[in-house]
């Protein structure tokens, strides 16, 4: 079990950032059918589609909002003492600022809309945390993302301090906070560019149309 420490008032973890991947074993089997109803056995994660690189900056600044105010905070958990006090404030303005991060935890949901954007298949996500609500060790996001995407994610990963798992062919990116996982999320928005650049996998093409499928089931 990984160790919580204090830095500032966003909890961050013992963890030893490592970057241990083999691109050629990454998975390229993966349909629209299976990136829309899930391909891993983490269940309850919804794909996030086929999200924009405004979709992202608009997350992301969301995203930087709350971090900022948890650092100041005087509470062991100062992100969640942000989002409660949202909460019991204007409940409304909280779902509406929910929607923001597609439900995805605070501080790693930018992560997985960047990457969603990036065109890689997220599966997995947690910003771990100081209660049993959270079920990672440490910050989480699982994603698949093809050779090309890999080797650029990788260079960015290694920038923001996170690490690189492999496990069955997909990645697990981590890190000691998810501030680093917010700073990784801003590294590929800012390399959009070059993610369009790349040729779109397999699995993009009729993913908006399965996900309708499943929506209206």
């Amino acid at each position: 079990m990984a160790k919580p420490l204090r830095r500032g008032m966003i909890p961050a973890f013992d963890v030893e950032i490592r970057h241990n991947y083999d691109v050629a074993d990454l998975r390229t089997d993966l349909t629209a059918d299976q990136v829309a109803s899930g391909f891993t056995d983490h269940h309850g994660y919804e794909s996030l589609g086929l999200p924009s690189w405004q979709d992202v900056a608009e997350c992301l600044s969301a995203e930087a909002e709350i971090l900022a105010q948890a650092a100041q905070s005087s509470a062991s958990d100062g992100i969640k003492e942000v989002l409660d006090a949202i909460d019991d404030e204007d409940g409304v303005e909280f779902v509406e600022l929910m929607a923001a991060f597609f439900g995805n935890d605070v501080g790693v949901a930018g992560l997985s809309l960047a990457l969603s954007a990036a065109r890689g298949a997220t599966f997995y996500s947690c910003s771990s945390g100081l209660d049993s609500h959270h079920h990672a060790e440490y910050p989480m996001v699982g994603v698949v993302p093809d050779a090309q995407r890999a080797s650029l994610l990788a260079e960015l990963a290694e920038r923001a301090g996170c690490g690189i798992g492999q496990q069955w062919g997909r990645w697990y990116l981590n890190a000691e906070s998810v501030s680093s996982m917010h700073t990784l999320g801003q590294l590929i928005l800012e390399q959009r560019e070059a993610f369009d650049a790349l040729p779109e996998p397999k699995w993009v093409d009729g993913l908006a149309e399965q996900l309708e499928r499943i929506n209206d089931y």
